[in-house]
């Protein structure tokens, strides 16, 4: 017996015997793992290219054993030993990066609160009970922030209070298993509790005022996006936020014009009505149709969000009909707008979107939050229906038990 396993293990010495196959372990290891990783974690637009990868790993090892068996001439060896260490180079940082970018996106510390004037009971496990039904909170689900700032050269900051508003706020929430998009709108006039920071940065308290000023009163940078993100959370009932992105005014037109102009409703000069015809925007016109508000109208904002969802989702269907042609089209938009934004993106989190958004329908579902609005003579205030929003939560964050 030990000349037959001595005959199979192919080195004499027992510490190149002990290192092939160590070595062994490791490749028929990770290549299995990787395949396993995809099928379970149903990551589906990755599936088949590891998978294929993962095969040809495991077969040309195969095929440097049988050479080293048979000690066939070292030219062989060599070449499928660079084929190999090929395949393994792209199967470690494609499977890693998904790994990396998975954990990254569903990393959601347990911070859900039910509103004090809500008729709703959460428990130590996290399920909310509510009318007849209960809930507990999708882990499938991540949520990105994206913010728009009126401000022009986002990387440059001024003293803090003055670093532009957040005058479009939405969270995108993506169920990473089945690949659903859902982009709630959140008003900029929404009254929350936002945080006020001193020139130097440091954390003075915590005030009511608009969604918006959240922004404002941070660095320009981080801090300001970190802001709204808790801001914003705190309006959607403590959903964790833990990826964002600021685009500052520049950035609208490069985004419109790389999908080659966007076509939306037409509207009057004033603005204050559609025409029932359709136009295509171009440059900063777009820029226009979806900033321009009469501020001496109390629900001007109101009908600001109203373009905008009507350009997001003209816009959202060309994106996505050019992603279909192109899957690189999702890295391309965001390397042109880059230098336009402040972000927490990462490559790692790119390719686990890419892939699951890739994988699943590929459509957004637009939705808005209802609530009142009232002014003070200077400012809009936007009041959010508590039940409404809080039904709106628990739609799209939770599932039922």
């Amino acid at each position: 017996m030990s000349l037959l396993i001595n005959k199979y293990l192919i080195f004499d010495k027992l510490w190149k015997k002990i290192l092939f196959a160590v070595i062994s372990i490791a490749i028929l290891g990770f290549s299995v793992f990787s395949i396993l990783y995809v099928t379970i974690a149903d990551i589906q637009f990755y599936k088949i290219p590891i998978i294929t990868l993962s095969s040809a790993t495991i077969i040309i090892w195969f095929f440097i054993y049988l050479a080293l068996l048979k000690d066939a001439k070292k030219a062989i060896i060599v070449i499928l030993s660079v084929l190999l260490v090929i395949c393994i180079a792209f199967l470690n940082t494609i499977t890693f990066i998904l790994i990396a970018g998975k954990s990254s996106m569903l990393k959601n510390p347990n911070v859900h609160v039910v509103p004090p004037d809500i008729d709703a009971v959460i428990d130590a496990n996290g399920i909310i009970s509510y009318g007849d039904k209960q809930y507990i909170y999708n882990e499938d689900i991540t949520t990105i922030l994206f913010m728009g700032v009126d401000k022009k050269d986002i990387d440059k900051t001024s003293i803090n209070g003055r670093n532009g508003q957040a005058d479009a706020v939405y969270a995108v929430v993506i169920d990473t298993k089945t690949g659903k998009t859902t982009a709630i709108c959140i008003s900029r006039d929404t009254w929350t509790d936002i945080k006020i920071y001193s020139k130097e940065g440091n954390y003075i308290r915590t005030e009511g005022g608009q969604l918006c000023l959240s922004y404002a009163y941070g660095d320009g940078k981080e801090l300001s996006c970190e802001s709204c993100v808790w801001s914003a959370s705190n309006i959607l009932c403590g959903i964790p936020i833990n990826t964002y992105m600021a685009l500052d005014y520049s950035a609208i037109a490069v985004l419109n014009d790389a999908v080659g102009g966007v076509e939306v409703p037409a509207y009057t000069r004033d603005w204050s009505k559609k025409t029932g015809k359709n136009t295509v925007l171009y440059g900063n016109d777009a820029y226009e149709y979806v900033q321009y508000r009469n501020i001496k109208i109390t629900e001007s904002n109101a009908y600001r969000i109203s373009r905008q969802l009507d350009y997001l989702k003209s816009f959202s269907k060309k994106a996505i009909d050019m992603t279909k042609k192109d899957i690189s089209t999702p890295i391309n938009l965001y390397n042109k707008i880059n230098n336009y934004s402040v972000n927490n993106l990462s490559v790692d989190k790119i390719a686990f979107l890419a892939s699951v958004f890739l994988g699943g329908s590929m459509e957004i579902d637009f939705r808005n939050i209802e609530g009142t609005i009232e002014s003070d003579g200077k400012h809009a205030y936007f009041t959010p229906d508590s039940e409404k929003l809080f039904e709106l939560v628990l739609e799209v964050f939770y599932k039922e038990v």
